[in-house]
């Protein structure tokens, strides 16, 4: 696969409660970018995240899974968290090594308590955070209601980028007041049919619109100028007005997805590939002299080992975040945390239990290894 380099680099965190189809979005993200052929599902315990015996049985994640996706020349890292209040220790360990959190929120019964769990934690260690109204083609599904319930518990920086045409079963329309467009999908979603805005919704449109351009104006002192003298901003200020606000979260802004029916991923993986921070957009971490630890490729190689898994014909794998530096395999390393010597024999970029070998690793990417004789999670 082609070697991407850290500026080409977004790595991604799926959260929110059990059952709000993490899994499931992940199965369709896979498939918009041509991984998977065809979209498996919880009920057929053949999705590419929930690989495990345990998950099959339980019918839910119990483990974090790492997979890829290659969209519009950027490589998406995403790690698909359970949601399970008992397992919140994987989501805390992804959100430590990913830029940005996808919260996905279930239309048909709101914000939940572990919702409100992992956006506090995103809270605490400064991530920015996206929202993603699923099951929008629920039974129960109620928009309005649960846009409102989450604007008052995360405050007023919640801001929607879409709104559904026909929330419940009949989910296959809604309006993106970013683009000013309407999209709309036959049964089998997929590939949106995108047209102007019916001349009975421009009015909510334009209100919604307007209000996305001030939030997205406020991150930076020249657009709001621009702003003011124009009073409106190009379609390349608003993402870079997004982009800063996310980084400083000062805006949390809010998509329309139906998972199940693969509607409205594809937009939203524009989105992620187009406006959400790159690794070095940031802030470094730092290390135990207190020095910043930038994510330059051409710097000193450094690893964090951020997860540890023990798999049927493989043992164990190790999962690492390329902190600095680029990573070729057969390199020799110090373990700083054991002082031992540890030797890469091979890399690998994995997709579930999928792995595939690469000759190249740049700074900022998510890629894994096996066989080493003493590295743990948490070591660097």
């Amino acid at each position: 696969m082609k070697v991407y380099s850290t500026n080409e680099i977004k790595n991604i965190a799926l959260l929110g409660s059990k059952g709000s189809g993490k899994t499931t979005l992940a199965e369709a993200m896979l498939y918009e970018c041509g991984v998977i052929k065809r979209r498996g599902s919880i009920e057929a315990k053949n999705t590419v995240s929930d690989y495990f015996p345990v998950e099959k049985e339980y019918g839910y994640s119990v483990f974090s899974t790492i997979f890829y996706a290659e969209f519009l020349g950027k490589k998406l890292n995403v790690i698909d968290c359970p949601g399970a209040d008992d397992f919140v220790g994987n989501a805390i360990t992804a959100l430590n090594v990913t830029d940005t959190g996808v919260i996905l929120v279930d239309a048909q019964y709101g914000v939940e308590v572990g919702t409100q769990n992992i956006f506090r934690t995103t809270q605490s260690i400064k991530k920015p955070v996206i929202f993603a109204l699923n099951q929008l083609d629920g039974e129960k599904a109620d928009y309005e209601n649960v846009i409102e319930q989450m604007t008052e518990i995360f405050g007023p920086k919640v801001t929607p980028i879409q709104y559904p045409l026909n929330a419940g079963p009949g989910f296959n329309a809604m309006i993106d007041v970013l683009l000013m467009k309407k999209y709309s999908w036959g049964e089998d979603g997929g590939v949106p049919t995108i047209e102007d805005i019916p001349a009975e919704e421009m009015e909510r449109a334009h209100e919604l619109h307007q209000k996305l351009v001030e939030a997205a104006a406020e991150n930076d002192e020249t657009l709001m100028e621009k702003f003011f003298d124009q009073g409106h901003l190009t379609e390349d200020e608003m993402r870079e007005g997004i982009r800063k606000g996310l980084v400083d979260r000062s805006i949390y802004p809010v998509f329309c997805v139906s998972a199940l029916k693969d509607m409205g991923v594809r937009r939203m993986m524009e989105f992620l590939g187009n406006v959400v921070p790159f690794v070095e957009d940031m802030p470094a971490p730092v290390d135990a002299a207190g020095e910043e630890i930038k994510p330059d490729s051409s710097g000193p190689l450094s690893l964090f080992m951020f997860k540890t898994t023990v798999e049927p014909h493989i043992g164990e794998v190790s999962y690492f975040k390329v902190m600095s530096g680029t990573l070729t395999p057969g390199v020799d390393l110090t373990n700083v945390d054991r002082d031992s010597k540890e030797r890469l024999a091979q890399i690998f970029c994995v997709c579930g239990q999928i792995k595939t070998p690469v000759d190249k690793l740049c700074a900022g990417d998510i890629g894994a290894t096996v066989k080493l004789k003493d590295a743990r999670t948490g070591n660097t």
